[in-house]
């Protein structure tokens, strides 16, 4: 039983929460992240290159009505009260000193504050697994086709959310994993969820899988161990280090009454172990396990029950937590006049500076897909673009092709603050140093394609040379000689990270035509003699002059280089 404490209307407090994220929502500045994914909800689709589309279905809710960060956002407020909802239902209505722990703990929870305003994918994911979680417990409760319907409705919510998803999936399920096999309806559930899921897959399969392929490669840096402690200090940090100590409780001295409680403490300890393999791999980020949020609400307001003499200290925790939460809501929503500091998100500034130098004309940035989506939204919808080279990740605009109408324009370059070009000129956004440069007739380059005659021998000694015959296409015609010449690279990349390129010339035409596939190198493709030994990857691409080379231009040859004879 829980303490006596005064009683509560539920639909107020669910009012509460709506108008306090709407109004946080409308003016707290936009982190980048949110416009990226605002371009995403102008182009729907069933994917993007780093997520599922929940994320652009909740933005486009309110993107072309209402104004600035609100109309961002206004969908997100949704999904989050619609959670709050979810999470009062989960938790069996509580009325009374009851409804007050539940709002306590609620209103604690740190990821689901911050993801009851912010427009990420951690809003959709933490709505399914609200409703995930009240589905898959009255599938146990009731096992038939209506539940497993239901059930499998919410497992496609949970994937077109993240794939985070799948993973909540697979431990909550474990331990009743016989159980379930033995059910028609739940064989019912994972049919209807993954028929549900197709559009998805398919999507993924008629552009080559981009989302599978990038998350699943390229996590396998050396082992650090300050990977381990960043999460351990993550975790602490986003489910309150105030709290954590309750949640070990229920954890350990409390025991699972029910199939679904059980679901709930495999699901809690699962995604954490997961998590902190994965910190084998390389580093992660502290949202990842925002989801769990929800299962220790869950499991601390049962333990709260049988332990009432909990309830006091857990109340004042709680209490102290959320005071810390909205003091801290209040301050990035306060005027940027009143901060002794630099406003956090406060991306306008920059913006507005940087659209009276480009006077109307695109912005081109080098390697942001977060700046360029930032430069569109603040500008208001002044065209902006992001190109991408070897030395950093792809991104859905690699897979647009909404550049083309950039072709022989003059442009405004933002180039990184390595650019080799002394005509460049400084320019400072919110935090980081950028070049300027205006570049009549720019040239899209990213989708040429190379190709290399015949092929290389398995193993290269560093410092060997061959010959080879590297031809291009292009979907354009494409001038290599413009204001801004196009250089042509050989790349070797280590499953590392490390990246080594050089220039190859002289280059045999100045123009492509488009679509034909014409001789571009024709000579020696002499290797450093100071590349590493072991495995690599050959690749050829063109780069701006003065930038490393734009990565994805040319298949990728397996090459281990060895010690020569």
């Amino acid at each position: 039983m829980y303490l006596t404490r005064p009683r509560f209307r539920p639909r107020w407090l669910l009012v509460a929460w709506f108008v306090l994220n709407l109004v946080q929502a409308a003016f707290t500045p936009l982190d980048p992240d949110e416009t990226y994914y605002w371009m995403y909800a102008g182009h729907l689709d069933w994917g993007y290159f780093d997520h599922p589309p929940a994320v652009a279905l909740l933005i486009r809710l309110g993107r072309d009505w209402l104004p600035g960060a609100l109309g961002v956002r206004f969908g997100h407020v949704l999904a989050s009260t619609v959670t709050v909802a979810a999470v009062y239902h989960l938790l069996d209505k509580p009325r009374g000193s009851g409804l007050a722990l539940a709002a306590a703990l609620i209103f604690a929870q740190p990821m689901l504050q911050v993801y009851g305003f912010i427009a990420t994918p951690d809003g959709p994911l933490l709505l399914f697994t609200a409703l995930y979680l009240l589905a898959y417990r009255r599938f146990l409760q009731q096992p038939g086709v209506r539940s497993g319907l239901l059930w499998g409705l919410t497992m496609a919510g949970l994937l077109y959310s993240k794939y985070h998803g799948l993973i909540l999936i697979t431990f909550s399920v474990l331990p009743n994993v016989w159980f379930l096999l033995r059910q028609r309806a739940a064989w019912v559930a994972v049919i209807f969820g993954a028929g549900l899921f197709f559009p998805h897959l398919y999507w993924q399969y008629a552009n080559d899988f981009p989302s599978f392929r990038y998350h699943l490669s390229g996590r396998d840096d050396p082992y650090r161990f300050s990977y381990t402690i960043q999460y351990v200090l993550n975790q602490l940090l986003i489910f309150s280090p105030l709290l954590v100590y309750y949640y070990v409780k229920a954890l350990v001295q409390d025991v699972a009454h029910d199939a679904f409680e059980r679901s709930c403490r495999w699901l809690v300890m699962g995604f954490l172990l997961f998590f902190l393999y994965t910190t084998t791999k390389g580093s992660t980020e502290a949202q990842w396990t925002a989801l769990l949020s929800i299962p220790l609400v869950y499991l601390t307001y049962r333990a709260v029950g049988r332990f009432p003499e909990w309830q006091p200290s857990l109340l004042r925790m709680c209490y102290f937590t959320g005071v810390i939460l909205l003091l801290g809501r209040l301050l990035i929503i306060a005027p940027r006049d009143w901060l002794p500091f630099d406003k956090p998100f406060d991306h306008a500034p920059w913006v507005e500076r940087l659209a009276l130098l480009a006077e109307g004309r695109p912005v081109i940035i080098e390697n942001s897909y977060r700046l360029a989506s930032l430069y569109e939204f603040y500008s208001g919808g002044q065209p902006a673009w992001t190109f991408t080279d070897i030395n950093y990740r792809p991104s859905q605009y690699d897979i647009w092709r909404g550049d083309t109408i950039f072709q022989d324009r003059t442009v405004l370059l933002m180039g990184q603050a390595d650019w080799n070009n002394e005509d460049a000129l400084p320019f400072r956004t919110q935090k980081r140093n950028m070049l300027l440069l205006e570049v009549p007739n720019f040239q899209v380059a990213k989708d040429i394609h190379l190709s290399v005659d015949g092929g290389l021998p398995a193993k290269v000694g560093p410092g060997q040379h061959f010959e080879i015959v590297l031809r291009g296409a292009a979907p354009r015609p494409v001038n290599l000689r413009a204001e801004l010449p196009l250089d042509l690279f050989a790349i070797v990349r280590y499953p590392t990270g490390e990246k080594h390129y050089w220039r190859l010339t002289p280059v045999r035409t100045t123009r492509l035509p488009a679509n034909e596939r014409l001789v571009l190198y024709e000579g020696s493709l002499d290797f450093p003699t100071d590349l590493p030994l072991g495995e690599a990857y050959l690749e050829f691409g063109f780069a701006y002059r003065g930038m490393p080379p734009l990565r994805g231009q040319s298949a990728s040859m397996d090459v281990t280089f060895v010690v020569a004879q």
